[in-house]
């Protein structure tokens, strides 16, 4: 679908889909949770896939998604980037990602699928805007679940951004992804929960 001249043809079917699938009870509570957007449909996860699955994986549909303030278009753009094209998108995507949900999603189907991401992942975690260091242990969490182990000098920093997020107070989203991220680090092996239990010691 690259450089197709039907795009905003494109655009304007998958936001008729979106009308046609609201939700206006999932839409109210989650304005109510906080969630501004422009437009929020409330159209439910399963069916935002199913959506994605009549198009084409495609960079330029994608970013134009990501670009509208609507919560499931830029929850489409997740799914119908191209995986050529997470390596260069990622910056912006994690620069731009207004909500946790859906920074889930990115760290889930974009960012943990990026080769060597982990050292991104944890460079994320010391900054202080925007939702990085959220998006960063996420990613950290998908890759722990796959057995991915961090080098020396990596796992000393990710170790101590962790128990310092812990220390700011675990209500926080941001902080309880560090601490699920350090339980799902310890699962590695005895070693790893020891140097795990001897960071949270300081938190």
């Amino acid at each position: 679908m690259n450089g197709n001249p039907n795009m905003q043809d494109c655009i304007r079917a998958i936001k008729k889909d979106l009308r046609l699938s609201m939700n206006g009870v999932v839409s109210t509570l989650q304005r109510n949770q906080g969630l501004n957007y422009k437009i929020n449909f409330g159209v439910e996860i399963p069916r935002l896939k199913g959506i994605a699955a009549k198009y084409g994986k495609d960079r330029e549909l994608a970013m134009t998604l990501w670009n509208d303030n609507i919560r499931e278009c830029k929850m489409l753009a997740i799914f119908l980037m191209p995986e050529e094209s997470y390596s260069e998108t990622a910056g912006k995507l994690v620069e731009e990602v207004p909500y946790t949900e859906i920074a889930d999603h990115l760290a889930k189907e974009i960012l943990s699928n990026i080769p060597d991401i982990a050292g991104s992942a944890v460079c994320w975690l010391a900054k202080e805007e925007g939702l990085h260091r959220y998006c960063g242990y996420m990613t950290l969490s998908h890759l722990f679940r796959r057995g991915t182990v961090l080098e020396p000098e990596m796992e000393k920093s990710y170790m101590s951004q962790a128990a310092e997020e812990i220390k700011r107070g675990l209500q926080s989203p941001t902080a309880k992804a560090a601490y699920n991220s350090l339980m799902l680090y310890s699962d590695n092996g005895e070693e790893y929960e020891e140097r795990v239990e001897a960071a949270l010691k300081k938190a």
